[in-house]
């Protein structure tokens, strides 16, 4: 089979959970939103909700997701709100995929900028790592913005 990417439907609701459930950087608070974002896009659709969310399939089995929209109040600027590939699938080009997929998505809907925001801490230098070797610049950090000692760190890529 083939692997590709799909626009998400109802039916890759449970494994999108069990991604971000598996991950291993996100807490709680944050896997429990992932499925209420993705209701909020199930009800609403991408337009209504301003979640996107697309996903990396082999056959039925979801390798990876990711979810961006347009920023409300810009012209042309889009966010990468998540993206996340299954642990058994890393070092496999699934995240560069989906954020190809979601930039081209984008620059065809006439965006110009792709935001990326994500913690300072440990956990996500890989996560960091991955943005620049992506043609991200880190534009800005927010000192203890998420908790003392997690800082923001803003990343954008002009497409």
């Amino acid at each position: 089979m083939e692997f590709m990417i799909f626009t998400a439907t109802t039916t890759d609701g449970t494994q999108i959970q069990d991604i971000t459930a598996r991950a291993g950087v996100f807490n709680q608070e944050e896997v429990d939103s992932v499925p209420e974002m993705f209701n909020e896009y199930l009800t609403l659709g991408a337009e209504g909700s301003g979640y996107h969310f697309i996903v990396y399939r082999d056959g039925e089995q979801v390798l990876g997701f990711a979810i961006y929209g347009f920023r409300d109040l810009t012209d042309g600027v889009y966010d990468l709100y998540w993206i996340a590939v299954d642990p058994n699938a890393r070092r496999k080009s699934v995240g560069r995929k989906l954020l190809t997929a979601c930039e081209e998505a984008v620059r065809a809907e006439g965006g110009r900028i792709m935001i990326a925001e994500t913690s300072g801490t440990a956990e996500y230098e890989t996560t960091r790592e991955f943005y620049v070797s992506m043609g991200y610049v880190n534009e800005a950090s927010i000192k203890d913005f998420y908790s003392v000692g997690d800082d923001l760190m803003i990343y954008a890529k002009r497409i």
